[in-house]
């Protein structure tokens, strides 16, 4: 980029700034060592990011930069940017150019969060797909990640009597996003070590992802196709949702006798595992579900156990032996489809180590100690 061409961009108008920036960024990502000067560009004609006073020979200093962006500047880049990631063009450049973009920035999370509310009400495909892919590599539970499912949350859940349209049209419109979405919701609720913690998700939530699983038991293996990335780059580790709507159906027992979701939810589940069932040839850590993951719940179920004791209360309460019955069914047929790998003998030590005696899961703990 020629320093007349910078010139040029810094006597534009924003958002048209921005607009003629993001076209000459995208060639820059596509042309790998280019790479630092789209990101120089990013941050001062996408952003307007506050830098210090420029340092000897006219150069940025590197320091920690500040949101200019006005709330309607905000509004204007939504749309920029809407429009620049609906044109058609390769997967993996679109992918490495959003990523670029908000790709661990904590500056520009307001801008994120506003761009993908945006992109859900309108259905708009290629940006959902590209944001799927940054949850991806980010990380599903990550703080951005959960950040932005909070978002999504608040925008279409909370502030909202009815699920709209588009948001129970999610999963045909970017299954990979509607995964990764699931991951990080369900990290945000029934996820505590203590009852106390332990606070169940929304009821219009609960009943969208439960119509999502149900309508789509293979949606939440989605996060597993393979990801179109620049030349060169590593995919991150999958985390399905698998564990944590497991963890959901078990913990919700625990918390709320309103079942007939969780139930429904629960066999739901139930089919999306016995569908995953991988080739034997694949390798352990791509299969659905991380023992690990698993044992957390147990770890709940013991907290939840050891305060009924506390309390004097006999360990056969009704809801304590469902949850027990439903964790038991949902491992078993975690481990007969051949989803679940990691440490499966701790699993089986620490469920036989649980006080309470449940016949169903002690089958199964009996059928899979060795």
């Amino acid at each position: 980029m020629t320093s007349q061409e910078r010139s040029m961009l810094r006597k534009a108008e924003f958002p048209d700034m921005a607009r003629d920036a993001l076209a000459i960024i995208e060639n820059l990502i596509i042309n790998r060592n280019k790479h630092d000067m789209a990101m120089d560009l990013i941050a001062e004609f996408v952003f307007r990011e506050r830098r210090d006073e420029p340092a000897r020979g006219g150069q940025f200093a590197k320091q920690s930069a500040q949101p200019r962006l006005s709330p309607i500047e905000e509004f204007q880049l939504v749309l920029v940017l809407c429009d620049f990631f609906s044109r058609p063009g390769p997967d993996a450049t679109r992918n490495a150019v959003f990523l670029s973009l908000f790709g661990g920035s904590n500056t520009r999370t307001s801008v994120l969060n506003k761009l993908i509310s945006t992109a859900v009400s309108g259905s708009i495909a290629p940006l959902l797909c590209a944001a799927g892919t940054w949850m991806q590599q980010l990380g599903c539970t990550s703080p951005a990640s959960l950040e932005l499912a909070q978002c999504i949350v608040r925008d279409f859940v909370i502030f909202s009597k009815n699920s709209s349209e588009q948001l129970k049209s999610l999963p045909l419109v970017a299954p990979r996003f509607a995964a990764n979405l699931m991951t990080a919701v369900t990290d945000l609720y029934l996820n505590g070590t203590a009852k106390s913690q332990l606070t169940p998700p929304p009821d219009l939530l609960l009943d969208v992802i439960t119509d999502w699983v149900s309508e789509n038991p293979s949606l939440c293996l989605a996060s597993q196709q393979q990801l179109a990335l620049p030349s060169g780059a590593i995919a991150m580790p999958v985390i399905t949702p698998l564990a944590g709507l497991i963890r959901w159906c078990v913990l919700s027992l625990l918390v709320t006798n309103r079942q007939e979701l969780y139930s429904k939810l629960h066999l739901a589940v139930l089919q999306s595992l016995l569908e995953a069932t991988p080739p034997i040839t694949t390798p352990p850590t791509l299969q659905p579900i991380n023992a690990q993951h698993l044992l957390l719940i147990v770890n709940t179920i013991q907290v939840e156990m050891e305060t009924l004791t506390q309390q004097g209360m006999s360990l056969e309460e009704e809801n304590l032996q469902n949850c027990l019955e439903r964790f038991a069914q949902a491992v078993q047929v975690g481990l007969t489809s051949r989803c679940i790998f990691g440490n499966i003998t701790q699993l089986m030590f620490r469920l036989e180590a649980l006080p309470g005696k449940n016949k169903l899961l002690q089958i199964v703990i009996n059928a899979n100690k060795t």
